[in-house]
């Protein structure tokens, strides 16, 4: 689900962003310009329901570009997409193509860093069942006594049980 949830958003920046360079892991010293660099998320978890748990998401995606105005371009072409659609993205399945759900992420924001260099912050929350067992709901239930009321509205009390009853009825 999380790599998911990346896989849609980084689709989705580089195609609005015009498709400068995509790096992943480090930035190489001689690295292209325009560019990308999407770092691993970080992640905050905390309790949402009894059987739910929240993860939310912060991701720092820097825009490179040979001045700060072209950096922050970039970045502001991806921010307005998201915002005109709502803040939802396309989730895409393992070809790349556009399923029928959406990920729904916060209002972005966008930050100057450096000269060159814009942060396009997106942050997302995502919701997970507790690990627990599967359960089938029941679709219909019978109970056999209900259908022999002799079984269940007995008026007959053995002995035993009235010497029982008669220590607690005074």
């Amino acid at each position: 689900m999380l790599e998911q949830d990346i896989a849609s958003i980084i689709k989705f920046i580089l195609d609005k962003a015009g498709n400068p360079a995509p790096y992943y892991w480090k930035v190489p010293r001689s690295f292209a310009v325009p560019s990308v660099y999407f770092p691993t998320p970080e992640i905050d978890t905390g309790g949402d329901t009894l059987s739910t748990y929240s993860m939310e998401y912060f991701w720092g995606i820097l825009f490179f570009h040979a001045t700060t105005e072209g950096a922050h371009q970039l970045a502001l072409r991806a921010l307005t997409a998201i915002r005109a659609r709502r803040n939802m993205i396309a989730v895409i399945d393992t070809d790349g193509n556009k399923t029928k759900e959406t990920l729904r992420v916060n209002d972005p924001k966008l930050k100057p860093l450096d000269n060159g260099a814009v942060q396009l912050e997106i942050t997302w929350t995502s919701r997970r069942s507790y690990d627990t067992g599967v359960s089938v709901k029941a679709q219909s239930y019978h109970i056999q006594q209900w259908g022999k009321p002799e079984l269940y509205e007995s008026k007959v009390i053995d002995a035993a049980m009235e010497v029982a009853l008669s220590k607690y009825i005074k």
